[in-house]
């Protein structure tokens, strides 16, 4: 099988003038992936003719083939929801660990005989989510800046932050281009989703033992929703769902339904009023030069010991300014089909070129352009950190929760990584918070500094695919949704 992939990437090779690079690549790659599974062999034979590619140009045009045949599947493994996006995440991952992705993956899959797709694929996930990427102190300053100046409405610049930090700004420039040419660190954008006629929902399953697998196929519209699966805890589904508001009824009738036919045992469902925002570096790690013997290796190493004692003493930090918090509401402006093509490429990367997106939809520089200024006041920018071996999260959840007492919660985890708080309409909330070591002890550290607050519900996933914001943009025509008659909603519960 893995041969006759071979060929037909040599074809493509042919169209696009790659022959040499393909003649390179069987000599050199195929005897050592002809023995895995054949999807995996052919995108790593992708990878292989795209490193060698130095003109973007051709790159595109290689990544346009490398989309159609490797198209996103979304795979679900007992540890968490995994995208299988090839023509990214492969090219990131290759970059940020200095070219030797490839070589990484077929160190791990060698050690295996007769991986299936599903196996290979829970090699490539560990992969990602245990590797580490190292930052300088300066790295941390630049991030903290750009943060605060996002948090007073200010564009940065390389000079601006120059100024701030008070280094030259070709040094400034260069720490961006390695943090943002590496994945490291995006300015994303949140969508405003009242302005866009949408709702953002969120759903906690407790599934029933027959059906705990399968959860995932009553929700099938990857272009809607995100699942992290939480596994042995009581709600062990965390569902997000992004559907206009005239759906809700309908939404919570599905929802009934799956219970009356014991798909699951119950639920929990609110809309999304609120969403907070928290970085802090206090436990970051910095790895010393390897020369050196006692070297450490980076990464956010939570001292539990120290944070409880830090959490029963009286704290001057404050977390309304710590948390940088937006509210989803505002009146539907008007948009079209090709602002939402844009905006659900631009809010992955606010820091995005011009040039980048104009390519990916075929537009000009001037048009993308446009498109860019009418959709950038529908949206939050947001800071998140990638590659960072956050590879847990621990969540907590409230069916009921003040205002005051929430705030006492973001103070207790002011310290951690990287923290989301989201706030419900019917007075609920559900905390995330991505860590690389003891997720389990933060249940302990809130209930017992915070008594006060009851009904805690703790749970465990492993770290995904980020936070809960899908865009349903397939579902826009003609300047209005429409979800199509077999989405999941309108189906019949077998």
């Amino acid at each position: 099988m893995s041969q006759q992939l071979f060929e037909n990437l040599e074809s493509i090779s042919n169209d696009l003038n790659f022959s040499n690079i393909f003649e390179k690549m069987m000599l050199e790659l195929y005897p050592k992936v002809k023995e895995l599974n054949s999807q995996i062999a052919l995108d790593l034979g992708f990878l292989f003719i795209y490193r060698y590619l130095e003109d973007d140009d051709e790159k595109y045009e290689l990544l346009d083939f490398w989309r159609e045949k490797s198209t996103h599947q979304i795979v679900q493994l007992p540890m968490g929801e995994f995208h299988y996006r090839p023509y990214i995440d492969f090219i990131y991952l290759d970059k940020i660990m200095n070219g030797l992705f490839l070589e990484t993956v077929l160190e791990q899959m060698s050690k295996f005989q007769n991986l299936s797709f599903y196996e290979s694929c829970a090699i490539l996930f560990d992969l990602e989510r245990y590797y580490v990427v190292p930052l300088s102190e300066m790295d941390v300053r630049i991030i903290k800046t750009i943060r605060d100046l996002i948090d007073m409405q200010q564009y940065y610049t390389n000079e601006l932050l120059s100024k701030k930090l008070q280094v030259r700004s070709n040094y400034i420039s260069r720490r961006i281009g390695y943090l943002r040419n590496n994945a490291y660190f995006r300015v994303t954008g949140t969508v405003n989703f009242p302005r866009i006629g949408l709702s953002l929902y969120i759903i906690l399953i407790e599934s029933t033992p027959e059906f705990q697998e399968s959860i995932s196929k009553y929700f099938s519209s990857p272009y809607t929703r995100t699942i992290r699966r939480c596994p042995n805890q009581r709600f062990d589904y965390i569902v997000s769902l992004t559907i206009p508001k005239i759906y809700e009824e309908k939404l919570f009738e599905y929802l009934v339904k799956l219970s009356d036919s014991n798909k699951i045992r119950s639920f929990y469902c609110d809309e999304v009023k609120t969403i907070s925002n928290n970085l802090n570096f206090t436990y970051y790690t910095y790895s010393k030069r390897p020369s050196v013997l006692s070297a450490n290796k980076p990464g956010f190493f939570i001292d539990w010991f120290k944070e409880r004692i830090l959490s029963m003493t009286e704290s001057s930090d404050d977390s309304t300014k710590a948390f940088h918090r937006f509210s989803f509401e505002g009146n539907p402006v008007k948009f079209s089909e090709r602002d939402l093509k844009v905006m659900t490429l631009f809010r992955r990367d606010l820091d995005s070129s011009v040039r980048t997106i104009s390519k990916r939809l075929s537009l000009s520089w001037d048009d993308t352009n446009f498109h860019i200024e009418r959709i950038k006041e529908l949206m939050f920018p947001m800071i998140l950190l990638y590659y960072m071996g956050l590879n847990q999260s621990a969540i907590l959840f409230y069916e009921k929760i003040s205002k005051e007492n929430l705030n006492s919660i973001e103070k207790i985890i002011l310290r951690m990584p990287q923290t989301f708080s989201y706030t419900f309409r019917n007075g609920g909330a559900i905390i995330t918070v991505d860590l690389m070591n003891g997720a389990h002890r933060l249940n302990d550290l809130v209930c017992e500094t915070l008594p006060k607050i009851k009904n805690t519900q703790f749970s465990l996933a492993s770290k995904t695919s980020g936070i809960f914001r899908p865009i349903p943009y397939k579902f826009y025509k003609e300047n209005k949704w429409v979800f199509p008659n077999n989405f999941f909603l309108f189906n019949e519960i077998e």
